[in-house]
């Protein structure tokens, strides 16, 4: 009664837009983590690799060892943590690893006994979560240099924290900061691959692809603040449940747990079997809209686990078994998970992520 309908001809039409405006020596990583943002791993990768793509990124050694158990078998780079205990079945599976620490490469070092453990080194230049100070590099190469043999450095990378501001002063600064930084890398290992960019520095700020970018959200077709109208993307995600009941409540009547809704007038009103167990934020309660019948409906009363209910008075013929769009297109109406975000107060990420592991995602297109 609920589904997410996927277009992998979108994901592939995005990637080969942002390939189209890299330099030939540039490089694409599409980032599928979080299932891919949603739309399914594997397929986004497929997608993704079909479109130009020649990397893939996740988050976690479960998403990286997945796609490589799924047949994908080109470069993956775990840009999160990876525990010691699994850090063997990520070398031999040729998983490429990120580090910034001493003891990250002595593990990595010890758990690689058939291959060499192949790793990026990431620099911390402002975000303040994961990676080395500039300042403690010397003892990452020190690391490194402990490990030759079993340990090969093949990367280094920074994440930007604010790419998608107004300014861009502050993504400038930590690029800056990112080159000065890699120069001893740079120098210990010349073909050492540099990657900085996130979906918004990829569209705007070329100085900072260097000879690879991770590109997320905009490969599943939004663009990131201030860059909008930087590329023609194809959102590649619809999500849409059933109508399960219509009925008519009357002036004063109450909608919903807690009664947050009273009707004004006599209301038709629409049940729809999806809620935030699915992915719809318990935030849109009487703020969002659906689609129904091609037109938009408020919500009234709150969301619940498993329902939501609708204001269907500006629609005609409405029955159950009818289909409700929480976000995507419905005849010439669209309502994009950009502004389902806008509602809550979120961004397109979260909507998209949100979308859970009960709704069942069909290929389109």
């Amino acid at each position: 009664m609920k589904w997410a309908e996927v277009d992998a001809r979108a994901i592939e039409r995005n990637v080969a837009t942002i390939c189209g405006a890299l330099r030939n020596s540039v490089a694409l990583m599409a980032v599928v983590k979080a299932n891919g943002y949603g739309h399914g791993a594997s397929a986004a990768a497929i997608a993704a690799l079909a479109g130009g793509a020649t990397w893939l990124g996740v988050s976690s050694p479960e998403e990286a060892l997945e796609l490589r158990a799924g047949g994908l078998d080109v470069p993956i780079l775990n840009l999160g943590w990876s525990h010691p205990a699994q850090l063997n079945a990520l070398i031999t599976g040729g998983i490429e690893l990120s580090v910034w620490s001493p003891e990250q490469i002595a593990a990595a070092a010890e758990a690689a006994a058939q291959v060499p453990a192949r790793v990026h080194v990431k620099i911390d230049t402002g975000m303040r979560r994961l990676g080395a100070a500039p300042a403690a590099l010397g003892q990452v190469i020190a690391a490194l240099d402990r490990a030759v043999g079993r340990v090969e450095a093949v990367g280094a990378f920074t994440h930007f924290a604010s790419a998608d501001a107004a300014s861009p002063d502050f993504t400038l600064e930590q690029n800056d900061a990112f080159v000065r930084t890699v120069e001893p890398l740079r120098q210990r290992w010349p073909g050492l691959l540099l990657h900085a960019a996130n979906s918004a520095a990829a569209l705007r700020f070329s100085e900072t692809h260097h000879d690879l970018v991770r590109c997320g959200i905009a490969i599943y077709g939004y663009a990131p603040l201030h860059a909008e109208r930087l590329a023609r993307l194809y959102p590649a995600m619809a999500f849409k449940a059933c109508v399960t009941d219509t009925k008519t409540v009357h002036s004063g009547d109450t909608v919903g747990y807690g009664g947050t809704w009273v009707a004004q007038r006599d209301t038709r009103v629409a049940t729809i079997a999806v809620g935030y167990a699915d992915g719809v934020q318990r935030a849109q309660s009487n703020r969002g809209t659906i689609l129904i019948g091609g037109r938009r409906c408020p919500l009234v009363g709150r969301v619940s686990m498993d329902q939501l209910t609708a204001d269907i008075s500006e629609v005609d013929g409405v029955h159950p078994g009818d289909a409700a769009v929480v976000f995507g297109r419905q005849g010439a109406e669209w309502l994009g998970a950009d502004e389902v975000a806008a509602t809550v107060g979120t961004i397109s990420n979260e909507v998209l992520c949100a979308v859970s592991g009960r709704v069942r995602r069909v290929a389109v297109g």
